[in-house]
């Protein structure tokens, strides 16, 4: 199992990479949340450029330890969209779309700095969480994306019901992830996703 070794450097292009990762990615889903109707995002204080209000402790560790985590969700109150089903279904969309681009954005930076220098690193580390979350972030348990794309699919009814037990899913992720379970099922595939990066890059 992979377990990226938490030296000094490790740990700074880590945890400047989460920024890279939450910060974009969770003020666009807030911001076209708002202009959709629901003002929820910015009277949580999630329209906002400060990634610390993005971070997610646990997810933050994750990405540092084991190359994937999460951002801490932005809060959207889907009965305040004008079309709560087709708006739903756009802003949980853009999540993973947003990491995508940036998986690329971060990409190609990287491939125009000096290989191995701190720059390198941390729009490498960048590149790789992007895409591993933009992956991640499609499985359907809440309160990953996938899980508002399938809420969007389904009839009122369901759709309700998985949105209001949105909190079990957070510890559903939390116990596999003390359990271990997920490092060892998503190991393979970051260690894929590592060289894909590294291939692309240089």
């Amino acid at each position: 199992m992979r377990i990226v070794v938490p030296t000094l450097s490790n740990i700074l292009t880590g945890f400047l990479a989460v920024f890279l990762v939450a910060t974009p990615r969770e003020y666009v889903k807030g911001f076209v949340a708002y202009k959709l109707g629901d003002p929820t995002p910015k009277q949580a204080g999630r329209l906002s450029l400060n990634p610390f209000v993005h971070l997610d402790p646990v997810g933050t560790v994750s990405f540092i330890l084991f190359e994937f985590g999460w951002s801490r969700p932005v809060p959207i109150r889907f009965w305040k969209l004008r079309n709560k089903k087709r708006d739903l279904l756009k802003i949980s969309i853009l999540g993973p779309f947003t990491s995508f681009l940036l998986f690329f954005i971060c990409g190609f930076i990287a491939s125009k700095l000096p290989e191995r220098s701190f720059w390198w690193f941390l729009m490498v580390k960048a590149a790789k969480y992007n895409l591993t979350y933009s992956i991640f972030s499609l499985l359907p348990i809440p309160p990953l994306d996938g899980s508002k794309i399938l809420a969007s699919l389904l009839p009122d009814k369901y759709m309700e019901w998985l949105v209001k037990y949105e909190v079990y899913g957070i510890l559903f992720l939390l116990a596999l992830l003390v359990l271990w379970i997920i490092p060892l099922v998503v190991n393979p595939f970051v260690n894929f996703i590592d060289d894909f990066v590294q291939a692309i890059v240089r």
